[in-house]
């Protein structure tokens, strides 16, 4: 939507500076507070369109949103009630735009589509303002200017009441500053790190902006928690690669480095040992000093489990593999000192019988009567998750990660550390029909997880490697069974109630969350408004991190 506006922006200001050029010289233009504060709008939200949200677009932005800010206010407060001009500066030829239309837009834009920097760059706009300022000031003194806004008619006004403009409209600009870059402040010194599942986006992805993988149609759940002071961010890793490439991805975006899938892993993957390079752009700011809760949906939550397991105790086979001088600090281990809380969402924490039961051949997929608008709509998961196949060791996938007896076999290589807090929460689209058998409710389930879910909901049986299968596993959320999203089998667990004490070291299961697969995202069609959820998550984990 960011991109959206700020294409509109760019629009407006070529035909309102088309407009002006007419009228005016481009020297003579130059001196105008209206003129600079559009220029740095025309130049900040075309680097947005072109670049994204990098943190120099969003300082660029906040700068000239807040200069826009004051333009739009000394036009409508001071000019036009001490000229009675308002068709002449609100309503006609380039002021339209310049005064009105792009302030207004640009000020919603970036209140309500982008993510915001720091107020502690409040002093930027008031300085460029200030600088402006005296600039006129002396220009006017000197008779080489006149204006070309009375408050800057020295000679006219006199030294007392030229200061007490000056001091009044840099005040102003520092409140409308202020009112352009709120948000509130700090409310905890976690960081909350969002890590997609399969067939997912994040920050670093150009959709994201448009269609938030957190939030969905309901609006960026990343912007709404950074607003209200929880600092969060949404990494992006490998739709489909395993677990341990995603969470080599993930180090590499926190740390702000080039990703390193280690020499013995790229090796035995067949796969480059380097992926892409993050230096200079991190998703966050001082990663080793920072204390950070990870949040992971679907196959998020394999990520970050392998990826707290390396965080902590690092790789040994990398550094059996790789010379000391060459090895990441990833596989170092030793980093997971600052790690609050893991959470994890609907994820195939003990595999899925979405993947098992097709290749169980004591089930008959074929036997069960699936409506057609099911069976259509099926093909968005199965398209959507299917690993393109590059060369890569069949193992290397998501896909492989998420069977049953692969993933258990994953769970034995992580930890549950004794200073973490762990949290799952199941998710369950399943109702009674009238017959009493177990079936997804259509009114919560998205049509393209119905055929998967009526699956799952009718299957037993037992994987390859003979785990048994049985009805305790049926109920699901379309694509990941109930059972299986709670903790990992074996750790240490227990029932979480409200108002019970928290420990680290053991996971908490969640209440069972009333929905599909992608509720607990805000939903795709079967629209749920999540914001009060992540709020009181954030805010526990929050509670936890001052224990």
């Amino acid at each position: 939507m960011a991109r959206i506006i700020n294409l509109i922006i760019v629009i407006l200001e070529i035909i309102a500076f088309t407009k002006a050029i007419r009228k005016r010289s481009l020297k003579e233009l130059a001196v105008y507070y209206t003129q600079i504060s559009n220029l740095f709008a025309f130049i900040s939200s075309l680097m947005l369109v072109i670049l994204g949200q990098l943190y120099f677009v969003r300082v660029l932005r906040f700068l000239s949103v807040s200069m826009l800010a004051m333009t739009f206010f000394v036009t409508v407060f001071i000019l036009v009630p001490t000229s009675g001009r308002v068709r002449e500066l609100l309503f006609s030829g380039s002021c339209i735009y310049h005064h009105l239309l792009v302030p207004v837009l640009a000020f919603l834009s970036y209140r309500f589509a982008e993510d915001k920097v720091s107020l502690a760059w409040i002093w930027l706009p008031v300085t460029v303002t200030l600088i402006y300022g005296l600039l006129m000031l002396y220009l006017n003194a000197k008779d080489k200017a006149d204006g070309p806004y009375p408050f800057f008619r020295i000679k006219d006004n006199g030294v007392k009441l030229t200061v007490i403009w000056m001091a009044a409209l840099i005040a102003v600009s520092g409140v409308l500053s202020a009112g352009v870059g709120y948000r509130r402040g700090r409310q905890t010194e976690v960081k909350y790190i969002f890590v997609h599942g399969l067939a997912g986006w994040g920050s670093y992805d150009t959709i994201n902006e448009f269609f938030p993988y957190w939030g969905l149609s309901g609006g960026s759940i990343i912007r709404y928690l950074n607003d209200r002071g929880y600092e969060s961010y949404a990494a992006s890793v490998d739709p489909t690669g395993s677990a341990w490439d995603r969470a080599c991805e993930l180090y590499a975006q926190l740390a702000g480095t080039r990703v390193d899938y280690g020499v013995a892993h790229s090796q035995a993957a067949g796969h480059e040992r380097f992926g892409e390079d993050y230096t200079g752009r991190a998703l966050i700011e001082d990663f080793d000093h920072s204390q950070i809760a990870l949040i992971g949906h679907s196959f998020g939550g394999a990520t970050i489990r392998v990826f707290s397991e390396v965080l902590v105790n690092g790789s040994e086979e990398e550094r059996a593999a790789t010379d000391a001088s060459d090895l990441s600090p990833f596989f170092r281990g030793g980093n997971g000192e600052r790690l609050v809380a893991v959470v994890t969402l609907a994820a195939p924490t003990n595999g899925t019988t979405a993947y098992d039961l097709y290749e169980d051949q004591g089930f008959d997929p074929a036997s069960i009567d699936i409506p057609e608008e099911y069976e259509k709509n099926s093909n968005a998961v199965s398209s959507g998750t299917k690993p393109v196949l590059d060369g890569r060791e069949s193992w290397d996938y998501a896909s492989f990660d998420m069977h049953i007896d692969n993933a258990l076999a994953l769970n034995g290589k992580i930890s549950t550390f004794d200073d973490v807090y762990y949290f799952a929460y199941p998710c369950s689209s399943m109702m009674t029909d009238e017959s009493g058998r177990l079936t997804p409710d259509p009114a919560i389930t998205e049509n393209m997880f119905m055929k998967g879910a009526i699956y799952m909901s009718r299957y037993t049986g037992s994987t390859r490697g003979g785990y048994v299968l049985d009805e305790s596993w049926q109920a699901n959320d379309g694509l990941v069974n109930t059972i299986s999203a709670g903790a990992p089998f074996g750790a240490p667990q227990e029932a979480y109630y409200e108002g019970m004490g928290l420990l680290p070291g053991r996971w908490y299961v969640m209440p069972v969350y009333h929905g599909d697969h992608m509720s607990l995202q805000g939903g795709f069609t079967r629209r749920t408004n999540v914001k009060p959820f992540y709020m009181e998550l954030v805010k526990m984990i929050a509670d936890i991190s001052e224990q």
